[in-house]
């Protein structure tokens, strides 16, 4: 029997979350448009796959310094947790596996932090996969791997393939081999081409904000990604965010599936609660990588040649500073927006960004400096 099933992504209404009951609020609501997309997309052929968007369970809720702490303590959900059991009920019932995320903490792997976390859950109901959202844009305060980057040394050493397998993991299952990237870090080629060097086959990468749906911007990077990794792309955007009071929301959209050979084989374009369905054939995927002479391009990657692009940036520090959520929580916006000027600087001064006539560096408030070196005598404790 071909490997061919439905696959389902919900655009839903959610909220922006104060409490642990507003959570609650948006997995209730889910629940029944889980039940409908089930019930009427299996007119196809079974739904085996659904997915939910970036921030349709809660929102997101944000804050970095004392505020991250607060959340970290009274606000946000564990993973697995009452969350991921009530999710795991309905895998159960309707034999699928489901792709979600939540704002959420992990204290197995960090006390008093805040992540990103995406997550897949089985037809069992359990949590069989979790993925830590790797890069942010400056309006979410929240931790990366890099942001703790010494404790994932200790926990799983030098080993470059098991620190691989930790940042980029990938979930092989009997409906195909499932990544999954989240917003902000889909901007970055690397990000999707680590979970199909994993064996990804179906890459979950969900949303940007407005206006970056509007323009086109997600959808050329998720095209890309299925171009260049040979692989489905499930790109489920949040359908409506209702801000914290109720009183007011926003509407986004845009929800695509994108086959390997780069076609949007479903769309809705616009706001609102609906979905987004059409039938995925793993046993054609695989066979057209297996087969195919030119554009199942991993087999084509010359490692040693693009190794040499990271080691030189490596030898020059790193770009992005490492280990900023060790000791201390996650920057708030404000000091986030003045580590831009910092990484602008450095691009400038490196030669990579060749600034205007007239410009001159940024000054970048000291605490942020001091802060970023700080981070730096950590980085350079754990290389020796």
């Amino acid at each position: 029997m071909t490997l061919q099933y439905t696959a389902v992504g919900i655009q839903n209404e959610s909220h922006m979350a104060l409490t642990i009951d507003d959570y609650w609020t948006d997995l209730r609501s889910l629940a029944e448009s889980i039940k409908y997309a089930v019930w009427n997309c299996s007119l196809d052929l079974p739904v085996r796959l659904v997915s939910v968007s970036e921030g349709g369970i809660g929102g997101w809720c944000l804050g970095g310094g004392e505020e991250h702490l607060r959340i970290a303590r009274e606000v946000v959900p564990t993973i697995p947790g009452p969350e991921t059991e009530f999710l795991g009920e309905l895998c159960k019932e309707f034999d699928f596996y489901l792709i979600a995320q939540m704002i959420a903490k992990d204290p197995e792997l960090m006390e008093d932090r805040v992540f990103n976390i995406a997550f897949v859950i089985g037809p069992d109901g359990q949590v069989i996969h979790k993925h830590y959202k790797t890069a942010f844009y400056q309006r979410e305060p929240n931790t990366a791997p890099s942001d703790i980057w010494n404790l994932y040394l200790e926990r799983y050493g030098d080993d470059p393939q098991r620190l691989f397998e930790a940042i980029f993991p990938v979930a092989k299952t009997e409906i195909g081999n499932i990544g999954t990237l989240i917003c902000a870090e889909g901007s970055f080629p690397e990000a999707a081409r680590g979970l199909a060097l994993n064996g990804a086959e179906i890459i979950w990468r969900t949303q940007y904000p407005e206006p970056w749906m509007g323009n086109g911007f997600a959808e050329t990077q998720n095209k890309s990604h299925a171009i260049f990794n040979t692989c489905y792309v499930l790109a489920p955007n949040i359908g409506e965010i209702w801000f914290p009071g109720g009183q007011q929301k926003m509407s986004c959209g845009k929800s695509q599936i994108i086959d390997y050979r780069v076609n949007v084989i479903s769309e809705y374009l616009g706001g609102g609660q609906t979905l987004v369905s059409s039938i995925i054939n793993i046993d054609g995927l695989r066979d057209f990588r297996v087969r195919a002479q030119w554009q199942n391009l991993a087999k084509d990657l010359r490692v040693e040649e693009y190794k040499v692009i990271y080691d030189a940036m490596m030898a020059r520090g790193g770009i992005y500073p490492a280990n900023l959520a060790m000791d201390q929580p996650p920057m708030d916006e404000g000091q986030q927006l003045e580590l831009v000027k910092h990484q602008i600087n450095k691009m400038v001064a490196w030669g990579v960004y060749t600034a205007p006539p007239g410009w001159e560096p940024y000054d970048v408030d000291p605490s942020v400096t001091a802060r970023i070196d700080a981070a730096d005598a950590l980085t350079r404790g754990a290389d020796r």
